[in-house]
């Protein structure tokens, strides 16, 4: 194997802006996440169908990377706060791999991936992308392309991966009608972005205000074996995704909406309370301009929901109402928001349960336990790298069709036993609405 790596020379306009909410909330993320930020970083690729020559290959990285500027955006520091600079001229690692058969492209295709997935970025002083070739005799039989989490989310990846797909395959690029960061930028600095900034964190104080101190008490101190501070549980379920389905269409509401009530009920009952404050990941692509941007503007937004107890039904809606009123909250100036908290003692809560519904992006090929087709429910030690949150509640797509639920906790407030109830009555819960609504009434959301 010989592996040469290009600097592939990349261009288009330059300019100079504050960075956006999202720009700047992600890369405080991952500054607490050093030196594992890596883990943030998006990776999609694979084989092939047909082989293409590698200069096909090079140009198609090249006109995406022109085509969509946060792809040329760096996010550097500046006093407190942090300014992205769309680079008019750059470079982006492209690194080949010259195998000498096909059957070498698999094994090193994914050696690649992991190799480059697995490598942060220097978000001051590098372009947020990074392509992988795997060639035998001058034809690219696998590709990987990894995007730093400061230029996407997972929202924005499907739009990136069409254009990608029409490059590749010749086709023609629709013109692009949404938002750019700088553009972004233009609008949260402007009179409007200001208004809308402090109306979302007046809402978002106030449901501190509401919100629980604490939602899991910690174990007795004797309680932890010494092992792993985090755990991660995975229940793998094919039936969840059409039972949600089942359940939206008489709740007249979305699946979303469905998976997040029995996720807050689910959680509730864990922890023995029946209200729950949970940190909500919203895409935030509500507006016009930001609905197919290729930017990171997916941010929290605080659920706040109590009755958690009542029937399943009800819960619903409270949970829709809660969710509504975060989903309007969550594009907001964190910066400022948190510096009100910090100077407020009555918005003291616990916002370290979070929650994201990450279906429609694909399989998390990074998690630690990893259900079969003869065990639906895996465990595994996670990384003690968490950024201090109780628990992630994650909704992923599974491998081959269904829904991953996945847990990763605390073990000092959550024991597996009780991981465990949590992701299997996430599923319980939406099984059984399914079965007892099946010839139910539809259910009016006030």
């Amino acid at each position: 194997m010989v592996r040469v790596v290009h600097q592939l020379e990349v261009g288009g306009r330059a300019g100079e802006a504050p960075a956006t909410w999202g720009q700047t909330a992600i890369r405080r993320a991952l500054g607490a996440l050093e030196p594992l930020d890596h883990q943030f970083n998006l990776v999609w690729g694979g084989p092939l169908d047909a082989p293409v020559p590698t200069e096909a290959a090079t140009a198609v990285v090249r006109a995406l990377v022109e085509r969509h500027d946060s792809l040329r955006t760096r996010i550097h520091p500046r006093g407190d706060a942090f300014v992205q600079e769309l680079c008019g001229a750059g470079t982006v690692e492209v690194v080949e791999e010259r195998v000498a058969d096909v059957g070498e492209v698999a094994a090193s295709g994914a050696r690649l991936r992991d190799e480059l997935w697995g490598r942060a970025f220097d978000y001051p002083t590098e372009l947020p992308v990074r392509a992988g070739l795997v060639t035998v005799d001058g034809a690219v039989h696998h590709t990987t392309l990894v995007v730093a989490h400061t230029a996407l989310d997972g929202w924005g990846l499907p739009v990136l991966d069409a254009d990608l797909t029409a490059l590749a395959a010749g086709g023609a690029l629709p013109a692009r009608g949404a938002w750019t960061p700088l553009e972004e930028a233009a609008w949260q600095t402007s009179d409007e972005g200001r208004r809308h900034d402090a109306a979302a964190r007046a809402r978002t104080l106030r449901t501190m205000r509401a919100a629980p101190a604490q939602v899991f008490a910690p174990r007795p101190a004797e309680a932890p074996d010494g092992g792993p501070r985090y755990r991660q549980t995975v229940l793998r379920s094919r039936r969840l995704g059409p039972a949600a389905e089942r359940v939206a269409a008489r709740w007249r509401t979305s699946a979303s909406g469905v998976l997040l009530a029995a996720s807050c009920r689910a959680l509730a009952l864990a922890a023995g309370r029946d209200d729950l404050a949970l940190q909500v990941m919203v895409s935030n692509r509500f507006r016009r301009e930001l609905a197919e941007a290729v930017v990171t503007t997916a941010m929290e937004g605080l659920v706040h929901v109590d009755g958690l107890d009542a029937p399943f039904d009800e819960v619903g809606t409270r949970v829709w109402r809660a969710a509504m009123t975060a989903y309007r909250s969550a594009y907001y100036d964190k910066d400022r928001l948190q510096a009100e908290a910090a100077a407020d003692p009555s918005t003291a809560h616990d916002g370290t349960c979070w929650y994201n519904d990450r279906r429609g992006t694909g399989p998390d090929r990074t998690l630690r336990a990893r259900p079969s087709r003869s065990r639906r429910l895996a465990r595994a030690d996670a990384s003690d790298e968490q950024g201090g949150v109780t628990l992630t509640l994650h909704l992923v797509d599974a491998p081959g069709g269904g829904i991953d639920v996945v847990l990763t906790a605390d073990t000092t407030r959550l024991e597996d036993a009780t991981a465990e109830g949590v992701v299997r009555d996430v599923e319980r819960c939406v099984l059984d609405a399914a079965r007892a609504g099946s010839a139910g009434r539809a259910v009016t959301r006030r």
